[in-house]
């Protein structure tokens, strides 16, 4: 039997009344090798954030509008959207009535600094969630949509997409004990995540960590929705080979 599932609601930080940015370390200690900030920035309030010399970043826009100054240009920000500025500096500005954001850090490898440097004329990545190519998995049900935000090919060992239906429907059970898994929650998500012999209730603005190894699913009644994003951080690039061989072109 696997641990608990732990999560973190950051509704109650929504809700506090501040004039410039709520910074919030989330999962400290919960996954290995993965830092997580969440932002709440309201308008024109801004942050730098400058290359870092021995790791990663991206940058996960979950819900406001805001600008992004990069590498001698503006990029508006009017959805969900991912950003990975590799090693370009860049500032974050927020508009009404706020912006919100995770940030996510990944310490370096040796193996992922080369990848990382061969990588680099691909950055900055920057995707919204209406340009996302979608996917299939035999897990999902034909009604699910399923969209790829971080391809598993640009950064070290890190990707990340999205999950959304209508009840009732059902992520079936799988495992996959080479990754670290977590979720957050999108508005109008409110779901359940079962983890072996442990259920939880899934709701919009919450970070949820999948227990490593675990058989885990996902279930929405009507006519409630399912919408959430998934990051997977894995032990080695090999071991990626999970993502193309699950992950299935969508035809549609």
């Amino acid at each position: 039997m696997s641990g608990p599932i732990i999560i973190q609601d950051l509704s109650s930080a929504l809700l506090e009344t501040h004039n410039s940015v709520i910074k919030q370390r989330l999962m400290v200690g919960e996954v290995e090798g993965l830092e997580v900030h969440f932002f709440s920035t309201v308008a024109g309030a801004g942050m730098e954030f400058p290359p870092l010399p021995d790791a990663g970043r991206v940058l996960l826009f979950t819900n406001g509008i805001g600008l992004m100054d990069m590498s001698g240009k503006t990029l508006g920000i009017h959805e969900i959207a991912l950003c990975v500025p590799g090693q370009n500096r860049c500032r974050i500005t927020g508009s009404a009535p706020c912006l919100e954001f995770l940030e996510l850090v990944i310490p370096f490898s040796a193996a992922d600094k080369k990848e990382w440097a061969a990588n680099q004329a691909q950055f900055p990545y920057f995707i919204s969630y209406s340009d996302c190519k979608t996917y299939r998995e035999k897990i999902k049900s034909e009604k699910t949509k399923s969209r790829t935000l971080l391809p598993d090919n640009l950064f070290p060992r890190f990707c990340i997409g999205s999950v959304e239906t209508t009840g009732p429907d059902l992520v079936g059970a799988h495992t996959h004990p080479m990754l670290e898994q977590l979720f957050f929650g999108l508005k109008g998500n409110h779901c359940r995540v079962k983890a072996d012999e442990v259920q939880t209730v899934f709701k919009e603005n919450v970070l949820l960590h999948i227990p490593l190894g675990s058989s885990h699913s996902v279930e929405v009644d009507a006519p409630y929705n399912l919408h959430y994003i998934w990051m997977d951080l894995f032990r080695n690039r090999a071991d990626m080979e999970y993502i193309q061989q699950e992950h299935l072109e969508d035809n549609k």
